[in-house]
């Protein structure tokens, strides 16, 4: 069950509100913050309650953040964060599934998942390309549902990328966040920043073979700086491509009208700005550094493409 959860309660029958059953991440010890509303009430009231060792809220303490101080016979519980009682590690791990010829296979993690981890990971995938080819066409959500796992303690949270094959059909890849409660809880806090840069992945793939380890390693980094410092990549938009020095910008401009093909070779590329070979190429070294394009290598020649962040 994932965050924020909200639950409807009896007051009267005992002292105190039990947290729910299912909501295993929630130890004894942790803080949690959350409001209260009385049914048939739009008002919510805030509060938060360091837990005990039976994981309840008594029914004063819920009193004690209500204007009035009093308690209909049900109330609406929703509890929004928790902050652990002992303090984790922010753990973060990229993972990635894709299809290889009918062959689903992991093809990238940030680190190893543990065993009871790969096993969730592999038979949701198992599961979701299973009912992807039987209703082919068929609307999904990028953000698919997270799931808990009690062994390890750690929330997942799958996210699909459409991509294209070389045979134009449409093939999704999973991407799986595996997040510790409070690498979790910043996640959903920085949400939005997250969906940006997944969108300008998705807009920026245009085939299965640029979903490489290049790719998903510099993914990987990215989205780690968001959910841990809430920091964002440095998205360029035509007016700062605009105010890059002159030889710069014309390398820029005609690797974006290049990324539908694949890129550009280097050789194309200094034909093209009628510049010399050392200087296009130190150029695009630095362009490279700053993370606005790539290079690599295809069959043996040079080849320059653009980033997201462009």
């Amino acid at each position: 069950m994932k965050l924020p959860y909200t639950f409807e309660s009896s007051v009267t029958s005992s002292n105190r509100i039990t947290i729910p059953t299912m909501l295993t991440y929630i130890e004894t010890g942790d803080r949690i913050e959350g409001y209260v509303q009385l049914i048939d009430d739009d008002a919510t009231y805030p509060f938060d309650k360091k837990l005990s060792s039976s994981r309840h809220i008594t029914i004063g303490h819920i009193k004690s953040f209500l204007p009035d101080k009093k308690l209909p016979p049900r109330v609406r519980i929703t509890i929004q964060k928790i902050h652990k009682s002992i303090s984790e590690d922010l753990e973060f791990n990229l993972v990635s599934y894709r299809d290889v010829q009918g062959n689903i296979t992991m093809n990238y993690s940030t680190m190893k998942p543990q065993n009871s981890e790969q096993l969730q990971l592999d038979n949701f995938t198992q599961d979701f390309f299973t009912a992807y080819y039987t209703d082919i066409g068929s609307e999904f959500n990028q953000f698919l549902e997270p799931f808990y796992i009690d062994e390890t303690k750690k929330w997942i949270t799958p996210i699909v990328l459409p991509l294209i094959d070389e045979y134009g059909a449409k093939i999704p890849v999973l991407l799986f966040l595996i997040l510790s409660q409070n690498y979790y809880q910043n996640y959903n806090d920085t949400l939005s920043k997250t969906e940006v840069l997944i969108q300008r992945l998705t807009d920026w793939i245009f085939e299965l073979d640029d979903f490489n380890m290049e790719t998903l390693s510099r993914i990987s980094s990215q989205l780690q700086e968001i959910i841990e410092h809430n920091k964002e990549p440095k998205y360029m938009d035509m007016k700062a491509i605009l105010s890059l020095p002159d030889l710069q910008r014309e390398i820029v401009l005609v690797a974006l009208k290049e990324h539908r093909n694949g890129g550009i070779t280097l050789d194309t590329l200094v034909l093209q700005t009628r510049e010399t070979k050392q200087e296009v190429s130190a150029q695009i070294d630095e362009l490279v550094r700053e993370g606005i394009l790539r290079r690599f290598e295809e069959e043996n020649t040079v080849v320059i493409d653009t980033l997201w962040i462009l």
